[in-house]
């Protein structure tokens, strides 16, 4: 098995963060201080191919209340899990679980966080699914090597050329 010297280095950091994240209020500056960062690989724009399909991407925790479990947003390092949904799902069956933006407003209007309806307006054809996850996590070795692969998987599967990737 070959070292992982990230992984090395985030274990080395979370006993001290969770310290910190535990606190109330959790002190999320002292937390990131020595957050060590994944390297990042070098990508290279491409025109995407025609026609043009687009994945929409939300970090916004949004979730289908009927079948789908809701983010364990109450986590002291986030959730790095992720959802997938049926574009075209009813607004009433999505909800959000995140703690750190509005409740009240994404579920008053959705589009804010999850603009289907914008993006089809547009006039671009969409994926299948949309893709969700719970943009708070410091569980990055997961989120990195596993939730991101997944979802990029997921979108290929739906036949993306191009994703709109909504970060709150």
């Amino acid at each position: 098995m070959q070292r992982d010297v990230y992984l090395e280095r985030w274990s080395a950091w979370l006993p001290q963060a969770l310290i910190w994240l535990g606190q109330d209020p959790p002190n999320y500056r002292e937390a990131k201080k020595d957050l060590p960062l994944p390297e990042r690989p070098s990508l290279t724009f491409r025109k995407p191919a025609s026609p043009l399909r687009v994945a929409l991407l939300t970090s916004a925790g949004a979730y289908d209340v009927e079948t789908q479990a809701r983010y364990h947003a109450g986590c002291v390092i986030g959730d790095a899990s992720w959802r997938a949904f049926p574009y075209d799902l009813p607004a009433e069956r999505i909800d959000f679980a995140h703690e750190h933006i509005d409740l009240d407003v994404a579920r008053a209007d959705p589009e804010v966080v999850l603009p289907r309806e914008a993006l089809k307006a547009s006039g671009v054809e969409v994926t299948e699914h949309v893709i969700s996850w719970h943009g708070y996590t410091y569980d990055y070795p997961v989120f990195v090597k596993t939730t991101v692969p997944q979802m990029v998987a997921r979108a290929q599967a739906d036949g993306a050329t191009a994703a709109l990737l909504v970060p709150v």
